[in-house]
């Protein structure tokens, strides 16, 4: 009898943890090492929103041609491309230009999409993007929010899981989001980088594609090719499965040590062309547990725009 009783508590215990899960419940993202991220604290899967779709604030990160394209978007879901989080006066490789606003101005325009920081947040982009929802998670890390997510091979595998969409354009109600700080230990600037640039303790990642690194091509309109002195290319592409959804954080570590990266505690500083592709990358980089992992937001553009700092072409060192 009292095996029966024990077996009968299991499972009831089994029971509940199981209901828990699907009613949504995320894993903290203290959970994990200080620093770091899990798959549970940084992503969510198809089914997963799917039994939580109305549970949780949705931001569409894609471009605004897209959100109301013929494909639609998800329902509820209101559009905030990458852009929107950032101060776009000038033109790109001007000082500033592409930058993070201010800390009470970033806190204006997250409340401004609904986000008070207590309901989770679920952002997702399409897959092949720049990893736009990255940025906006990257964002809401920075200014303190742990219950903001990534929605796992984005649009394009919930539209192949047989995921609802909608035409109807969403705007959120206004709240005030209360977290008007920015944490250092998410970002790095034009003059940190300048100075750390042969720093040997600081390691430098170049998220673009082969071809960009090496300056055979200038995609995006920048002002040299090439690459920061130093830097060692990892394409943000290399972690994503064919269908668009991240690889196993063992792959991930796998990837990130074969490319020269094996010191979890080394400081690390990443970036691309405009800082989305390495926005993201910074938080793959955290979930693999590189704590110490920095997002370049001026990136590319600020550095080859500067006359005065130098630039590499070529493949890696």
């Amino acid at each position: 009898m009292k095996k029966m009783a024990s077996k009968i508590l299991c499972v009831a215990i089994l029971t509940v943890c199981v209901a828990a899960l699907s009613a949504g419940s995320a894993l903290a993202a203290d959970q994990a090492p200080a620093g770091t991220e899990t798959f549970q604290s940084l992503f969510v899967t198809t089914d997963w929103l799917k039994a939580n779709l109305d549970k949780v604030v949705l931001i569409d990160a894609r471009a605004q041609s897209l959100y109301k394209g013929q494909q639609g978007h998800l329902p509820g879901a209101v559009n905030a491309e990458w852009t929107y989080f950032a101060t776009m006066a000038g033109k790109a490789g001007d000082p500033k230009w592409g930058d993070v606003p201010d800390a009470a101005a970033l806190a204006q325009r997250i409340g401004a999409l609904g986000i008070d920081g207590k309901k989770d947040v679920v952002v997702y982009g399409d897959g092949g993007d720049w990893g736009n929802a990255g940025w906006v998670v990257w964002i809401l890390r920075m200014t303190g929010m742990k219950n903001a997510r990534i929605l796992d091979g984005g649009f394009t595998v919930w539209r192949a899981a047989g995921g609802k969409t909608s035409n109807t354009t969403t705007t959120n109600k206004a709240v005030k989001y209360p977290n008007a700080k920015i944490d250092p230990s998410y970002i790095v600037t034009t003059e940190w980088l300048a100075e750390n640039v042969n720093n040997p303790a600081v390691a430098i990642i170049d998220v673009r594609g082969q071809k960009e690194y090496t300056g055979e091509i200038r995609p995006f309109g920048e002002l040299r090719p090439g690459h920061i002195p130093g830097a060692v290319n990892v394409d943000m592409g290399l972690v994503f499965t064919p269908d668009f959804t991240l690889k196993p954080a063992e792959e991930l570590e796998a990837l990130f040590a074969q490319a020269g990266f094996s010191d979890k505690e080394q400081e690390i500083a990443l970036y691309d062309s405009a800082g989305v592709r390495s926005a993201f990358m910074t938080m793959v980089f955290r979930l693999a547990g590189y704590k110490n992992a920095r997002n370049y937001d001026s990136s590319y553009h600020a550095w080859c725009g500067n006359q005065a700092l130098e630039i590499r072409q070529g493949p890696n060192p």
